[in-house]
């Protein structure tokens, strides 16, 4: 292994492919660690190295042009003699193929994050003029904060860029659009497609389609994959619209842009979770401030519906895709209500942790809304009111003792004990329960996971104590 690129140290070997290695390396100048993706010349012909070289050159303009917290960021470009070489961010997690099991649905509240986070992150880059090309789980990596960042620029296609035009056809197969295949021009729309991919294998566990890259070219330009439903009839038929739209053989017809796409993707979570279909007042208000109008006080007026200060109109979207980690697709509802009552930050927090069940996940959330306080802060937005907005620590006590008591040790979740588990929540979320109860026992075969992941549809805090005590007694 070497020991230095350029002015970086080298510390080890991250991954290695056919046409480099990605070191972990040390920038000794910020005292910042990176990772640094490299191409050897030396394994290519002269041709070949000024074709891989321009798109290597080109995944280091296309990334460095975004700056979005759902993006590896893109710090330098350099070559040697040996190599050429891109110093990025060093994302301490995991491809999302690792952790999509195959064969096995993912659990819906990590759909919904991540999801979210890969459709914000193509709306922002598509607004910029960068359509990415090749999204695919293995190019989405999950940080430690569980946050999702998009990598792999590489064939990147930028609106200033003739490097990889009409006539080529780059990308990977499974996961490319028809366009793709057909060498057409492309846009946002291409992405939409391949997000419509790797949403199917969430909702499933398989791919649409499948087979030798021949095979699956004319699966995508001819057939039409079965829905998801049809599947895994549990999960209703909301989202074989969404996907049905999102894989359109037509561009045209597919959802206009990852923002429309992840609009409908929350939508059809929502219905399937059986909260209340009128929970996107608040979220597409927040969204769309530009048709409503300011009123004496300085607060936004959405369409006459809800009013929103300043604060909560640029912190509710984001609030609400980083409570959608914790709780799943109940986030849009429950920020709206508690948002009708808080007057500052602070307030709005205390009432949301009140509804995370697990003690890391208040902590994650705090320490979220701390970075956003800060961003508020800097804008010149603010956090509301003052008096209440000084607190620098998570309340500590948001547990109560029943919910914690109900808690039990690992056991297994047979289909008698997630029948009778069904009936009890169906006292809180009415006949849902028995679809939510299904679709937990195949995320977990834990006893006390399972029971959390049904507890977070209760919207009440005493209700779900409640409940758990009582579940957790069965």
């Amino acid at each position: 292994m070497i020991e230095r690129l350029g002015k970086y140290r080298i510390d080890s070997v991250l991954g290695k492919g056919a046409m480099g290695v990605v070191y972990k390396a040390y920038d000794p100048l910020i005292a910042r660690t990176v990772a640094l993706k490299t191409i050897r010349k030396e394994l290519f012909s002269e041709g070949q190295q000024a074709e891989l070289i321009g798109r290597f050159k080109n995944e280091a303009q296309a990334a460095g042009r975004l700056n979005h917290a759902n993006i590896v960021t893109v710090y330098d470009y350099g070559e040697d003699n040996e190599s050429a070489y891109i110093a990025m961010e060093f994302v301490d997690g995991a491809g999302l193929d690792t952790l999509m099991k195959q064969a096995r649905p993912t659990p819906l509240a990590h759909m919904t994050a991540w999801m979210g986070d890969l459709l914000l992150a193509l709306e922002y880059a598509h607004s910029r003029g960068v359509v990415h090309r090749d999204i695919k789980p293995a190019n989405l990596l999950l940080a430690g904060s569980a946050h999702v960042k998009v990598g792999d620029f590489g064939i990147a296609r930028m609106e200033s860029s003739t490097l990889t035009q009409t006539g080529s056809m780059v990308g990977t197969p499974s996961y490319m659009s028809p366009e793709q295949f057909r060498g057409d021009p492309v846009d946002g729309r291409a992405d939409v497609f391949s997000a419509g991919i790797v949403l199917y294998q969430m909702l499933t566990g398989v791919r649409p389609f499948v087979g030798s890259a021949t095979v699956v070219m004319q699966q995508i330009l001819n057939d039409e994959p079965t829905p998801p439903s049809a599947l895994l009839p549990a999960l209703g038929r909301g989202f074989d619209d969404v996907v049905a739209r999102a894989m359109a053989k037509s561009p045209s017809a597919r959802f206009p842009s990852a923002r429309a796409f992840l609009d409908a993707l929350m939508a059809a979570a929502r219905s399937g979770g059986g909260a209340d279909p009128d929970a996107t007042t608040l979220g597409s208000g927040a969204r769309t401030v530009a048709t409503g109008g300011v009123s004496s006080s300085g607060a936004v007026v959405t369409n006459g519906a809800d009013t929103l200060t300043p604060w909560k109109v640029e912190s509710f979207p984001e609030l609400e895709s980083v409570l959608s980690r914790q709780i799943g697709p109940m986030a849009r509802l429950l920020l709206r209500k508690a948002g009708s009552k808080a007057d500052s930050m602070d307030e709005l927090c205390e009432l949301l942790l009140q509804h995370i069940p697990s003690q890391h996940g208040r902590s994650q959330f705090w320490e979220a809304v701390e970075l956003l306080k800060k961003k508020l802060a800097a804008n010149g937005t603010g956090c509301g009111n003052a008096a209440s907005g000084s607190r620098s620590r998570p309340p500590t006590a948001i547990a109560s003792t029943a919910t914690q008591s109900a808690i039990r040790p690992a056991e297994p979740v047979d289909d008698a004990y997630a029948e009778r588990v069904a009936l009890r929540l169906t006292r809180f979320i009415g006949p849902i329960a028995r679809v939510v109860a299904r679709r937990a026992a195949r995320q977990t075969g834990d006893r006390a996971e399972f029971l959390q992941l049904l507890a977070v549809q209760i919207e009440s805090t005493a209700e779900r104590s409640h409940f758990l005590a009582e579940a957790g007694a069965d």
